[in-house]
């Protein structure tokens, strides 16, 4: 068998351990970001078939990834990015190849049609509507009222999502339909208040194998727009909602299209004050941020290689262990001004690793998503400790000892 690997993340050196026939099973179409400075002709080596490209989400790439499926024989094609995950499975429906479908894929990455299943499945959801006009926008307004949420149907890490808030901020988003505006397809959501929660593991054939849930201390919303720290820890399995959102988790999968096959997920849900437990969107992927890297610690599997892994028919190599400690992760966004001090390593009895790429003297933008990062961390949470005190903690620890203008 031959696999054709999508790749935009920086695991090209891992590819080589993960299928140690590398060099004769797996052909690499790679957005140039993941070589992360590395030589291309040292990476190429390592496979079958090797090549660089500049415009990944373009159009060009997809025929190329076609192109190099019929000169190789490839027989599965491998994702594990959430861009890749519909033009993929367009590519194996139009090649005859196994692996998930154009309907399973869309159901994954279109938030309306994913939410419009789980809601039929019983997994409260926000009111929604698909806006494709400025009328439509309106009339969502006077249903239900602000805020409201409005965003891409298939956007990740809020990349063009905004909050409306009030009738000036409607009349603004009601200017991306007038003439000369971008248009498009967008989805207007109720705002939902409450705490919000990830659910990270593994499912095959629309059953939950392996799954954890852990809180966001703040939304991506405010990771983005507001450049809060993006910290994130394990609840502990006794806590009240831990077996709530495991079990919501399991009824959305289970209400979406089924893939063959080994595939990491990451579901995203709110918890209400009044105790509701809702659906905010799934994705068939590994979640961003410090995600792989904590689950990999805590249950000894990497979630890209099981994915691919899992794509590649070898599910069988896939096993993963009990948890040990409890973990956690801090991603440290740039704030819109110049760097004046950065810590150079973190204080914090509980740190168990921590890196930075930020230049003090440097002016920075803002976050360019959710998960952009100047600084990252991962630290450990004891048995008895609560969890939303110590990622207070870790964010006191980052706002005290940067300083910018």
């Amino acid at each position: 068998m031959t696999f054709l690997v999508l790749n935009r993340r920086r695991i090209l050196t891992d590819l080589a351990e993960w299928f140690p026939d590398s060099r004769t099973r797996l052909v690499v179409l790679t957005d140039r970001r993941a070589l992360a400075g590395a030589d291309p002709a040292d990476v190429a080596s390592s496979f079958l078939a090797f090549e660089v490209t500049d415009d990944y989400t373009g159009e060009a790439t997809g025929r190329r990834a076609e192109e190099l499926c019929r000169r190789h024989g490839v027989t599965r094609v491998l994702t594990t990015a959430e861009t890749d995950l519909v033009r993929a499975a367009r590519l194996r429906e139009r090649l005859g190849l196994p692996g998930q479908d154009v309907t399973g894929a869309t159901a994954y990455t279109d938030k309306h049609a994913m939410k419009t299943a789980a809601a039929a499945s019983g997994v409260p959801v926000a009111a929604m509507r698909v806006i494709d006009g400025a009328d439509a926008l309106t009339e969502f307004a006077a249903e239900v009222g602000f805020p409201f949420v409005l965003k891409e149907v298939a956007g990740a890490a809020a990349i063009g999502m905004s909050v409306l808030t009030d009738e000036l901020a409607l009349k603004q988003a009601v200017e991306r339909w007038q003439p000369g505006g971008p248009g498009g397809r967008m989805l207007a959501e109720e705002w939902i208040e409450g705490a919000v929660y990830h659910v990270n593991g593994l499912m095959s054939d629309g059953v939950v194998l392996q799954s954890w849930p852990s809180r966001y201390l703040h939304t991506q919303w405010s990771n983005f727009h507001e450049a809060a720290p993006y910290v994130s820890g394990m609840l502990h399995p006794d806590e009240p909602l831990f077996a709530r959102l495991q079990d919501a988790t399991a009824t959305v999968v289970a209400a979406l299209p089924p893939a063959p096959g080994i595939l990491p997920f990451h579901a995203e849900l709110f918890h209400t004050p009044d105790e509701t437990i809702a659906l905010c969107e799934i994705a068939c992927r590994a979640g961003g941020a410090g995600i792989v890297d904590m689950h990999e610690r805590a249950f000894g599997i990497n979630l890209y290689r099981a994915g691919l892994l899992g794509q590649a028919g070898r599910g069988d190599e896939v096993t993963w262990n009990g948890p040990g400690t409890r973990l956690g992760y801090g991603w440290f966004p740039p704030q819109r001004g110049v760097l004046r001090a950065v810590p150079g390593r973190c204080t914090l009895p509980r740190a168990l690793t921590y890196t930075t790429s930020a230049t003090p003297g440097h002016r920075y933008e803002g976050p360019r998503s959710a998960v952009d990062t100047l600084a990252e961390l991962h630290f450990s949470i004891d048995d008895d400790e609560p969890l939303v005190p110590v990622l207070h903690e870790v964010e006191r620890w980052w706002t005290d000892a940067v300083r910018w203008d």
